[in-house]
């Protein structure tokens, strides 16, 4: 207090110079969002429902920069949160006190831009190629960012490509990089969202880019470039190849959903010791790739690439090449007439073994219940992604690639994790459930999920995975249902939407509805399942998926009420069980845990003709 009476002696101006000082602060602050990076319209749709931008991010400092060259830049997209203000009001302020939500695809080499446009952003790719609203965009609940990681991988790239060289990853460095574009988006770019609470999000081998990122971010939260990190949910993922070995097996796979016979699976996993793990469980489609250009290059010689590609006979040993890779029954296969004739069976049973590349596909790899061998939507996005115009709207023009979303030279990973990697695991290498026991206890909440038909990541070695991270089980937190109400949707979008997204939609309420099983254990950390959905939870299920998201940040880990405990439900006459029954279902279906879906069930069930011929049986109505 004196020194400020003794300024205010010296200079009776100076309260005017603070109080403009402070006034200019707070109109930049207010108005720091990147002017050059602003996307006022997209090319085939006109101006985003909500204000987006896109540009790069400098991962600078996170990257390997001996190998990639002086800099490495980091594409990302921001979707401004519903209800801020006008698309075209390029200066406002944000909506502030919104959360960040940042969505990461996986691969190693799936832009995130797929997930942003195909599963959870304001607009969707549609049937024909162009873009559609989408009604449970997650920027209903939150500011939505996408990066593309790691360098490399759509339009983000790396000093040493822009000299025609390739950049080069590993699982550490894309999490620094990934930190250190963050940094740059919240110091920035966006230094008015500093503050505000950071969630990470994202699905499939983003089960590795999620909890070390969530590291790398907590390491150094101490420093002055923190990121508000409160939480991460984490989908489909790879966590630990041990954990997950059966479970991500085609032949295992196969067997359970009824694709093969029991006498056909006993033999071919009991006597012919085949296995059939998922590329998924090879470390993805673009690992996979590499696998199979590494015993080209082997056996043709690393000038394959100059040979001319239209000669047959080339083109038949690079197919050989790929079949054997791809469809080989594991090192402990024995090779008798028995086993091959049962593994060629397995193969016509299983769309080849659920294939991922096979032009015959007629069982979805990733859905399991979708539509077979539809690419269009991964093909019109690439075209799209690819259009001049498209690059200059969304201020990517200096990639030195003009593929999408690979580059043309390809790029390099190094796994460096127990996950995901079957057979490149190093010595000692920790998996995801080590990162787990130590990030959980410093967030506010963790959700580890994975939809309960996925033949690419099957729940049950996620389940058994997220168990061994041995954090004890919430008093009641054991295996239970759990709820979200589902919602009529918009004729026009179920007319426009592309076949695989939502495709539980329907033109009427249906109330509450069962969701999958939710556990909890201490730390918050929670395991859930998504009922019905493959792979990509957000596209497969979006209703269920935004329910889970509000959860997520309201960091509500349970999505439903806790359970009696052990020995009073062991204790209970079966009178009293069947009563405690229905009131933990009725209360599980109700608010808190799920919200509006009792009022449209009484105005559905206000609006319903009345029909003779019925009777009464158990509270329904059975017609007869």
């Amino acid at each position: 207090a004196r020194s400020s009476s003794v300024l205010l002696a010296v200079s009776p101006l100076l309260p005017l110079l603070l109080l403009l000082l402070l006034l200019g602060s707070a109109v930049d602050r207010a108005s720091s969002s990147p002017d050059a990076d602003y996307v006022p319209s997209l090319p085939g749709y006109g101006p985003p429902p909500t204000r987006q931008w896109s540009g790069y991010l400098d991962a600078t400092e996170g990257c390997d920069t001996s190998i990639n060259g002086e800099y490495c830049k980091i594409h990302y997209w921001f979707a401004e949160a519903e209800g801020g203000n006008d698309a075209d009001a390029r200066d406002a302020d944000l909506a502030s006190e919104k959360p960040v939500v940042l969505w990461l695809n996986g691969g190693p080499g799936s832009s995130s831009v797929l997930g942003f446009l195909q599963e959870l952003g304001p607009l969707l790719m549609n049937a024909t190629g162009g873009f559609m609203k989408n009604p449970w965009s997650w920027t209903n609940e939150a500011h939505v960012l996408v990066i593309e990681s790691p360098v490399g991988v759509g339009y983000s790239y790396c000093a040493a490509q822009v000299d025609g060289g390739k950049c080069h990853n590993t699982d550490k460095y894309t999490a620094s990089s990934a930190r250190a574009a963050l940094v740059d988006f919240f110091t920035t770019k966006f230094p008015e969202l500093s503050d505000n609470e950071f969630f990470i999000t994202g699905e499939s081998y983003a089960g590795v880019y999620i909890p070390t990122l969530s590291k790398e971010i907590l390491d150094h939260a101490s420093s002055s470039d923190v990121v508000n990190l409160r939480g991460i949910a984490v989908g489909d993922p790879c966590t630990d190849n041990d954990a997950q070995a059966d479970s991500m097996d085609s032949l295992w796979y196969g067997h359970k959903y009824g694709l093969v016979p029991d006498q056909a699976f006993d033999l071919l996993w009991h006597e012919c010791k085949m296995r059939s793990p998922s590329v998924m469980a090879r470390g993805g489609p673009h690992a996979f790739k590499a696998e199979v250009t590494e015993r080209v290059e082997a056996e043709l010689g690393e000038e394959w690439s100059d040979l001319d590609r239209d000669d047959e006979e080339t083109r038949d040993e690079i197919r050989t090449i790929h079949r054997e890779t791809l469809f080989h029954p594991g090192p402990h296969f024995v090779d008798s007439t028995e086993c091959k004739l049962a593994r060629r069976k397995f193969l016509l049973q299983t769309s080849k073994g659920l294939s991922q590349g096979w032009d015959d596909m007629y069982i979805d790899d990733y859905s399991l219940f979708g539509p077979g061998g539809y690419g269009k939507e991964d093909d019109d996005m690439a075209r799209w992604m690819m259009r001049p115009d498209v690059r200059r709207a969304l201020h990517v023009e200096d990639c030195p690639s003009k593929q999408w979303p690979i580059p043309e030279n390809g790029f390099k990973y190094k796994k460096e994790y127990d996950a995901c990697n079957w057979n490149e695991v190093p010595a000692g290498a920790p998996s995801m459930i080590d990162f787990y026991r130590e990030i959980a206890p410093k967030l506010d909440v963790s959700f580890v999920y994975n939809g309960d038909t996925d033949p690419c990541v099957s729940y049950e070695g996620t389940r058994t995975a997220i168990s061994r991270v041995d954090f004890p089980e919430l008093d009641g937190g054991g295996y239970r249902p759990w709820f979200y109400n589902h919602t009529a949707a918009p004729p026009s979008v179920l007319a426009e939407k592309s076949p695989m997204f939502g495709p539980d939609l329907l033109t009427s309420s249906t109330g509450a509805q069962f969701g999958g099983e939710v556990v909890n254990y201490e730390h918050g950390l929670s395991f859930l399942t998504v009922h019905g959905s493959g792979h990509m939870v957000p596209q497969f299920r979006p209703q269920a998926a935004l329910h889970m998201l509000g959860k997520l940040l309201r960091k509500e880990g349970l999505l439903s009420p806790l359970l009696p405990k052990n020995e009073t439900l062991a204790e209970m006459g079966a009178k009293e069980f069947s009563k405690v029954m229905d009131e933990w279902t009725e209360k599980a279906k109700g608010p808190p845990y799920v919200v509006g879906a009792a009022e449209e069930e009484e105005e559905a069930e206000a609006a319903k003709p009345v029909r003779g011929g019925a009777t009464e049986v158990g509270g329904k109505q059975s017609v007869y």
